[in-house]
């Protein structure tokens, strides 16, 4: 027989350390869905390479508890495919929260009439001008309340792709929309209110043309209101990240 080729070798090495290179790159494979989905861990204000060894530090906490599984006789791209796939509700359970923040935030533009999107490095897509503060709270919370553990610990436990884990996946989708409008209701409360005495000052007044000035002044009321219970918006978000994804 001829001598191994380097990736042999390599494994052979790894494996003399104790590192189950099989184990390691069902782990990856498990915490790459993570990686590519939840907006704290960058997505495209870093690029490729580092994303990539992001998940491999998430797969090397994750790989020991994963040794059983990995000596099972799947093939190796099987194998794979279904660590990928166990990653996926978890992926979607710790984003969920994350981007509900950012809705939250183009929320409350959108009711001040200022829902332009901008372009914005360190946040998916355009967010709004309130929408950006919010994703980076909301990050900050996630990295700073011991989110990546919790995702490790997640990802070490996966549980088997079934139904009821895509019913799971489903519902913290739909749940996105929900915790978005919970984060925001008090400015949305705020501006039906708003909105109604603009209204009846502008049907009152004289002359008619007042409505140009109380433009402004229904937006800047808005975003007053919003500053004085920005507190409750941001512990509610802060809450809701500290509790997703659970292991």
């Amino acid at each position: 027989m001829g001598d191994p080729g380097l990736v042999q070798q390599i494994a052979l090495e790894l494996g003399k350390s104790g590192v189950d290179l099989r184990a390691m790159g069902f782990a990856w494979a498990r915490a790459a869905p993570v990686v590519a989905v939840v907006p704290a861990f960058g997505l495209r204000a870093l690029p490729g390479p580092v994303r990539a060894v992001m998940g491999l530090a998430l797969a090397a906490c994750v790989a020991p508890a994963i040794v059983p599984a990995a000596d099972s006789s799947l093939p190796w791209a099987w194998g794979l495919l279904e660590s990928a796939l166990r990653g996926v509700p978890i992926a979607i359970a710790a984003a969920v929260p994350l981007w509900a923040a950012t809705m939250a935030g183009g929320a409350v533009d959108a009711v001040r009439g200022a829902n332009d999107g901008m372009s914005v490095p360190v946040v998916e897509g355009r967010p709004t001008p309130m929408g950006v503060p919010m994703a980076m709270l909301a990050a900050v919370a996630f990295l700073g309340g011991g989110g990546p553990a919790r995702v490790a610990a997640a990802l070490a436990h996966a549980p088997p792709i079934s139904s009821g884990a895509a019913a799971h996946a489903a519902f913290d989708l739909a749940a996105g929309i929900q915790i978005a409008i919970a984060v925001a209701a008090p400015v949305l409360a705020a501006a039906v209110i708003v909105e109604l005495a603009a209204a009846l000052t502008a049907r009152a007044a004289v002359p008619a043309q007042i409505h140009v000035l109380l433009a402004p002044l229904r937006s800047f009321a808005l975003l007053a209101i919003a500053s004085i219970v920005l507190d409750r918006m941001t512990g509610l978000i802060d809450v809701l990240v500290a509790t997703r994804p659970s292991p």
